[in-house]
């Protein structure tokens, strides 16, 4: 989990650290690099977190655009449920538009429930670091995209909408779409916060990690093996709807590819 650190205490550590040189810890140099490195994340993710934040409005308004967008959809719903569940959602983006302190709330929440995910993917590509690869790494496509991809990896747009990079990639697909493994692995990481980031993490057999985020339902459960395109979750995204979150841009599955702890574009290695 990433904690807030305030940055002027982690400024005044890595100060320390380096004026006293790779000992300053108790522990070897490789030590104090991973702690100075620890330290940097944090300072890169306060700021990050500053951006996101000044963006609240901006992101609540796109949320109950892409809302509206489904109006006709929901409303004309022979379901009076999704007609009911409609008219809720945007009356709670209504109220967090007016109530700031608790719209930086839930922003913030929802930035953390994303962080995790992602933490958790990186410290299990982490452990399968030294993982022997044979020849390519080749995956296949999650989902059947309805369109080309929506947002790109480290997309200008995006960071520019959120103020976050994206570490993945998002392939509209219409809500409840299967979802299928991108490669043989196992199910290492299952997420499921209600109305918040859903999301679950393969270790695949040669060591690489799949995120797969915003989906609705899982079909899988954690240390389930899979095998290539069988179905394990169900897709999501749509504001108001299980696994959407605030930070979404509408129906889609959002993708990540880890390797050796970095993230990667997935583009790369999708055919």
């Amino acid at each position: 989990m990433r904690m807030r650190i305030p940055v002027v205490l982690t400024l005044g550590f890595l100060l320390l650290t380096a004026c006293r040189g790779p000992d300053a810890v108790g522990g070897s140099g490789r030590n104090t690099a991973q702690v100075v490195q620890g330290a940097e994340r944090e300072i890169r993710g306060a700021r990050v977190e500053q951006e996101v934040l000044k963006r609240k409005g901006e992101i609540l308004r796109y949320q109950l655009r892409l809302l509206e967008e489904e109006q006709n959809r929901w409303e004309f719903s022979d379901v009076p449920e999704r007609r009911e569940q409609w008219r809720r959602t945007r009356a709670e983006f209504m109220v967090l538009l007016q109530d700031e302190r608790v719209a930086e709330f839930r922003i913030r929440e929802a930035l953390q429930e994303l962080w995790e995910a992602q933490d958790e993917a990186t410290g299990w590509s982490q452990r399968y670091a030294d993982a022997q690869r044979e020849g390519n790494i080749d995956l296949a496509w999650p989902v059947d995209s309805i369109r080309e991809i929506s947002s790109s990896f480290l997309d200008p747009e995006y960071e520019e909408r959120f103020g976050i990079p994206h570490e993945g990639i998002d392939i509209p697909v219409l809500q409840g779409t299967a979802v299928l493994a991108a490669a043989d692995g196992v199910v290492r990481t299952v997420s499921d916060r209600g109305q918040g980031f859903n999301s679950f993490t393969l270790v695949h057999d040669d060591g690489l990690v799949t995120l797969y985020g915003h989906v609705s339902s899982f079909l899988v459960t954690e240390g389930q093996r899979v095998r290539h395109g069988d179905q394990i979750a169900r897709s999501g995204g749509e504001p108001g709807t299980p696994g959407a979150g605030l930070l979404s841009t509408g129906q889609h599955l959002h993708f990540e590819v880890i390797i050796d702890g970095k993230h990667v574009d997935p583009l790369q290695y999708l055919p």
